[in-house]
């Protein structure tokens, strides 16, 4: 048995619209203590980690644990038909393969939607040590994608102090944008780095990502050479967080 309602339609847009850009199906894992998700994206080349905890949710009651597989597309249309007045129900019917979104406003309307069959097996939790971690606005993070976005087709990220760079080229040009940790008006309100490390990353990917950030602030973690990882907050007690593989540079001989 699940059960639980929500009262923030936009929480629940913010995670679907979040989810869809590298997903085409989810696979969520409900317990106990709240829902999760972590899944590589088709390409393998990303991943995306969500936690709710059961305090996210107004109501929240589940009886051991259960697999929840849906389809991406299905998941969004149903999310686009939420009032932004609506309060939401889910329910798991085990029997009949269907996880049931009721949407209580002026109308109570539900939706059914048909289980998939999750694969076998469970994405685990990469083991990466980070040697920088900044902190800062989100705002600032997608105005840096999208100047680096003007003349490139992967962004150069590195640490240096308290100074988080933004670089590019490509063959019209060059772009850079520097974020220093300092100063009242600064982007960057926290940062930590271990000598300076740098690294590249396919700006297509981090373009979607940007789009789905509806929250004001992210973490950035990065090592040189190594997987990039971006994590904000969903309705405070939960979390959602990207892993991203580094683009290796191919040198000639």
């Amino acid at each position: 048995m699940f059960h639980a309602t929500l009262d923030s339609t936009s929480t629940w847009k913010q995670i679907v619209d979040a989810l869809a850009t590298l997903l085409t199906e989810v696979h969520f894992v409900v317990s106990e203590t709240g829902i999760s998700l972590r899944q590589l994206d088709s390409s393998k080349a990303a991943m995306v980690d969500l936690v709710l905890p059961a305090g996210v949710f107004q109501e929240y009651r589940c009886d051991g644990e259960h697999d929840i597989c849906l389809g991406v597309d299905e998941l969004n249309k149903v999310s686009k038909r939420m009032a932004g007045d609506d309060r939401l129900e889910f329910n798991l019917d085990a029997e009949a393969r269907r996880f049931e979104i009721k949407m209580i406003g002026q109308a109570q309307r539900q939706f059914k939607l048909q289980l998939l069959t999750p694969h076998d097996e469970r994405t685990k939790k990469p083991t990466i040590a980070f040697e920088a971690k900044a902190e800062m606005f989100a705002d600032a993070f997608k105005q840096a994608v999208k100047d680096i976005g003007v003349v490139s087709s992967h962004i150069r990220i590195s640490a240096s102090g308290k100074t988080l760079s933004f670089t590019g080229e490509g063959d019209t040009g060059e772009a850079e944008v520097s974020l220093k940790a300092s100063g009242d008006d600064s982007a960057v309100f926290h940062m930590e780095s271990k000598g300076k490390p740098t690294a590249m990353y396919a700006l297509n990917y981090l373009s979607e990502i940007a789009k789905a950030m509806s929250t004001d602030s992210l973490t950035v973690q990065f090592s040189a050479n190594k997987p990039m990882l971006l994590e904000f907050p969903i309705a405070e007690v939960g979390s959602i967080s990207f892993t991203l593989a580094p683009r290796v540079e191919r040198r000639s001989i």
